[in-house]
């Protein structure tokens, strides 16, 4: 079975979690874009004003890749750890799902930043520098949130139904390894925010301001 066939096979054994999942991922991109429209001018102007500094450092200074790839990884990677201990806890369903809308709630206040205030520039510089690293990080992230709210559902339903065999450890295994495994996507966003992305955002530079 190749990966095309697996991750078909996946999607449509879980299809109901992933749909519920992406709608949380677009009510908490809405709400990002949203969110926009309420600031007030004091926030508006504080926002702007980071916008420009962020522009005239871009232009001045040289990307330190590493250094962002570090970042970038250190924060991915904290996220994935949360969401593979929430999956232990049971309890944690919510907060994987709000660490969905989370996500989608940055992205779609940075996008509607962007675009509110540099209008079509906005758009091309969030499609070039905000999209390449999440087409790996936000899918990497939903089927994380898959992987630990169908392991918090089996602890569960080993423990309110009987005859059921479980083995904790086992299962506990099997887990740990297929979060790894997608954690693979969202490293190779990492490498995209760290590598690909400042290529872009240097070349937009002179577009943007």
């Amino acid at each position: 079975m190749g990966i095309k066939d697996i991750v078909y096979k996946n999607i449509k054994d879980n299809f109901i979690l992933y749909f519920l999942l992406v709608l949380a991922l677009m009510i908490g991109i809405s709400a990002g874009a949203i969110t926009i429209n309420v600031l007030n001018e004091e926030q508006s102007r504080s926002l702007i004003s980071f916008l420009d500094s962020f522009f005239k450092v871009l232009s001045q200074e040289k990307i330190d890749s590493l250094t962002l790839l570090k970042h970038s990884f250190v924060n991915n990677f904290q996220t994935i750890i949360l969401i593979w201990i929430l999956g232990i806890t049971v309890i944690g369903l919510p907060i994987v799902i709000f660490i969905v809308v989370l996500r989608g709630f940055i992205v779609g206040f940075t996008v509607g930043f962007l675009i509110n205030e540099l209008g079509l520039k906005g758009f091309t510089f969030s499609m070039l520098t905000i999209l390449p690293q999440n087409i790996f990080v936000i899918p990497g992230i939903v089927a994380l949130a898959v992987l630990s709210i169908n392991f918090s559902i089996k602890i569960v339903t080993s423990k309110t139904k009987r005859g059921i065999k479980f083995s904790f450890m086992s299962e506990l295994t099997r887990y740990s390894i297929s979060t790894a495994i997608l954690s693979l996507l969202i490293i190779m966003g990492s490498l995209v925010e760290a590598y690909v992305t400042p290529i872009f955002m240097k070349l937009l530079l002179g577009y943007v301001i």
